[in-house]
């Protein structure tokens, strides 16, 4: 099943091997606990309004892409609290980059399978990593 990034018209497809690695590791439930000075237990419990992170993953051996999808995806992680619709396995998305709270972005991470100093659209690319977080739709 296909895997595409949409930005308004446009559409990125993205590798179809890529793994969705924290699939199942996110709750829709928030829950806190405390005590009260009665040392009776207080439970908060809402559902979450978006926050799930959605990370793909390609390997050196699979999810290998293309010099032009690489820098089109660059050019779209320049574009601060851009709103991207995400689908994958037949799900939609409404999604930001995750860029994280670091100077380095690990919003988008890859490496080129080999290196060459004047890279031509034609290479390849893998190790891809893409990070994403949704948020509710309007």
């Amino acid at each position: 099943m296909a895997i595409t990034l949409q930005n308004g018209a446009d559409t990125i497809v993205l590798p179809p091997d890529l793994l969705w690695a924290d699939e199942f590791a996110w709750s829709p439930v928030s829950q806190g606990t405390e005590r009260s000075v009665t040392g009776a237990l207080l439970v908060d419990v809402s559902t979450r309004q978006g926050g799930m992170p959605i990370t793909l993953t390609g390997t050196e051996r699979h999810a290998w892409m293309q010099r032009p999808e690489v820098q089109a995806l660059r050019a779209w992680l320049a574009l601060p609290g851009q709103v991207f619709t995400l689908t994958i396995n037949g799900q939609a998305f409404t999604v930001l980059f995750d860029h994280g709270t670091d100077e380095t972005s690990r919003a988008f991470v890859v490496a080129p399978v080999v290196d060459y100093s004047d890279p031509q659209d034609s290479h390849y690319y893998c190790s891809v990593t893409l990070r994403f977080i949704t948020i509710p739709t309007p």
